[in-house]
């Protein structure tokens, strides 16, 4: 999972820990029923809370309060509290979402099966409740910023606008748009480039208009959030290099 907000590094040693012990954890889990969520503000408005999923791939995201908290990545477990009723984050889908789905009973009685997984089931709760519980600590959820989240674009339709003021930094999770400037075609963002991060960093207003050239997902990210982001996941920063180095080259070949 992937906590929004400033955050020490031991939360990034503690998340990278959580994936390690769920790899190991459920490498032996029997098969479940892979499916396909469908988009939804709350999953568990539609799901059963005996029912549990190991996220495979797509957009999931967690809310408290109405307020973003955290994105789902590969391999996270989500409905736990679900199943022992107690208070949980609102689970959104973007979209579509593949998981594998458990009933609760299936995992906590795989769980329970050696004293291995015993210790590796607690060692996952702990380190999962140590990570929101640094997370509260520190009044992380107060300052999330709001404004991130996924939004939509149907073909033709404008994902930023030349002349603009820049506020956001983006990414598309799914789809492609093509670039221009004065009306010319310069360039194409592909799935998962950033782009608008250049305007957000020089202050300046927007070089290009973007435009969807089939269905896009894109994940609007505040300058504030981005900037915390490239400190603490310094593999942000090398994809943004290689997208803008890809752009220059894009316009140099239209130059010549």
């Amino acid at each position: 999972m992937l906590l929004l907000g400033e955050r020490p590094a031991y939360v990034d040693q503690l998340t990278d820990r959580l994936k390690k012990l769920a790899t190991k954890l459920f490498e032996d889990l029997p098969k479940g029923e892979a499916i396909t969520l469908k988009g939804t503000n709350d999953l568990y408005s539609l799901e059963s809370s005996e029912n549990l999923f190991i996220v495979q791939y797509g957009n999931l995201s967690g809310y408290h309060q109405d307020q973003l908290a955290l994105y789902y990545e590969a391999g996270d477990l989500i409905g736990l509290t679900e199943c022992y009723q107690l208070p949980s984050l609102r689970v959104a889908v973007e979209d579509h979402a593949d998981v594998v789905q458990y009933s609760a009973n299936t995992i906590l009685r795989y769980v329970n099966e050696t004293k291995e997984r015993q210790a590796i089931w607690n060692s996952y709760l702990i380190t999962l409740m140590t990570i929101f519980q640094d997370a509260f600590g520190r009044n992380h959820l107060s300052s999330t910023q709001p404004s991130t989240g996924f939004l939509n674009f149907e073909p033709g339709q404008v994902i930023i606008n030349q002349g603009d003021d820049a506020h956001d930094v983006f990414t598309i999770l799914q789809g492609k748009a093509d670039v221009f400037v004065d009306e010319v075609k310069v360039g194409e963002v592909l799935t998962d480039e950033i782009f608008g991060a250049m305007a957000v960093f020089t202050g300046e207003q927007r070089s290009a208009t973007v435009k969807a050239v089939e269905h896009c997902t894109v994940l609007a990210v505040p300058q504030e959030e981005f900037i915390t982001l490239i400190k603490s996941h310094p593999q942000t920063t090398m994809t943004l290099i290689e997208n803008m180095a890809r752009q220059i080259k894009a316009l140099n070949s239209q130059i010549q």
